[in-house]
């Protein structure tokens, strides 16, 4: 049985090529470097996909609020409206939210289930919408 690699400072060395290269019968499983798009992809029985994420952005600390004990309903919570309810990290206090349980958004807006509790730090982390692998070219 032989070494996978014979150096310490060695890397594994891919199938490569450009886009166009691409194996016109492919094999669900396979990966490959593509030099046209400078990343690794693999095929999943119906197309090309990245290994690595498309884009990226910095997670930023949003909303920046304080509980009253009454008020459920914040509107422009966000600077910027987030996809969906599981992509946002919401604090109350210190203690993560529950998405769709603890929480609603709608645009820009959040509702609590209950309202967060008087003098409680209201807050989300968000930026976790542009990390997405998506069909390549």
């Amino acid at each position: 049985m032989g070494y996978f690699l014979k150096a310490k400072s060695s890397g594994i060395s891919t199938a490569s090529g450009t886009s166009a290269e691409r194996p016109t019968v492919a094999k669900k499983g396979i990966f490959r470097f593509n030099e046209t798009t400078t990343r690794m992809e693999y095929y999943d029985g119906s197309a090309f996909r990245s290994i690595t994420p498309q884009g990226t952005v910095a997670m930023v600390k949003d909303g920046n609020q304080v509980g009253d004990g009454s008020t459920s309903a914040y509107t422009n919570f966000f600077a910027t409206a987030p996809a969906d309810e599981n992509n946002v990290i919401v604090v109350v206090g210190n203690v993560v939210q529950e998405p769709d349980q603890a929480y609603t958004i709608s645009g820009r807006n959040i509702t609590f289930t209950s309202p967060p509790p008087s003098t409680h730090r209201v807050y989300a982390f968000v930026g976790f919408d542009s990390t997405t692998t998506s069909t390549l070219a």
